[in-house]
């Protein structure tokens, strides 16, 4: 009979060492559940900041590409209009295409009758509305940029598809940028109203293979 109570008594402790190893291996996992809880939950709260930050910066680029958008879409109307007449403007539709955004230009015009066209450049009277566009926007996007780009404005045959009823304006738009922004502009041109324009010009000529340079004003 002792000897069955002491075998009880030994199980007895046995049982009792698992049971508080167990209960102590079930703390450490509850604590470890209690770490990875809080830690998921700061996870999560860091998500969802992330999250915000990115629609923000989202509308913040929105924002921007809107207002750039609306000093091209000016400086290029003012351009055309300055160039062909008032019943031109210029446009710039923005699409999000694969997660990016890509534009298209487009000259609306009524060509003297009562409805508005809205074209491409490229269908618009031609190339030298095409011309005027590009030089447009060149001027547009180095006025825009940040930070702001310093120097002269290099134009290599400005208005080069223009004809010559169109290109007393141009020289005139060409002459306005470069005083109101305070910007020399530097050309190479055939055409002789925008060489007119010039404070100082160079006639470029070729005698016998060899070329020569004479300033003419």
């Amino acid at each position: 009979m002792n000897r069955e109570l002491v075998t009880l008594k030994r199980d007895l402790e046995q049982l009792k060492a698992v049971y508080h190893r167990q209960r102590g291996e079930q703390a450490k996992i509850q604590e470890k559940e209690r770490s990875l809880r809080e830690s998921l939950q700061e996870d999560l709260e860091k998500i969802e900041r992330l999250e915000q930050a990115r629609l923000l910066l989202l509308e913040a680029a929105r924002h921007a590409r809107e207002q750039g958008r609306r000093q091209v879409e000016l400086l290029v109307t003012q351009a055309l209009q300055f160039v062909f007449g008032a019943d031109m403007e210029f446009k710039v539709a923005v699409e999000e295409k694969r997660d990016r955004p890509e534009a298209e230009f487009y000259v609306c015009s009524t060509y003297g009758g009562d409805y508005k066209v809205k074209t491409t450049p490229q269908d618009a009277r031609g190339g030298g509305v095409v011309d005027v566009i590009s030089l447009a926007l060149r001027l547009a996007l180095l006025h825009a940029f940040q930070p702001p780009v310093g120097g002269p404005v290099i134009l290599d045959e400005p208005g080069k598809h223009l004809s010559d009823e169109y290109a007393p304006q141009l020289a005139s738009f060409l002459k306005g940028f470069s005083q109101s922004l305070g910007r020399q502009a530097i050309m190479v041109s055939h055409n002789q109203h925008l060489a007119d324009t010039a404070d100082i010009a160079y006639l470029m000529e070729m005698h016998q293979g060899v070329s020569r340079v004479r300033r003419i004003r």
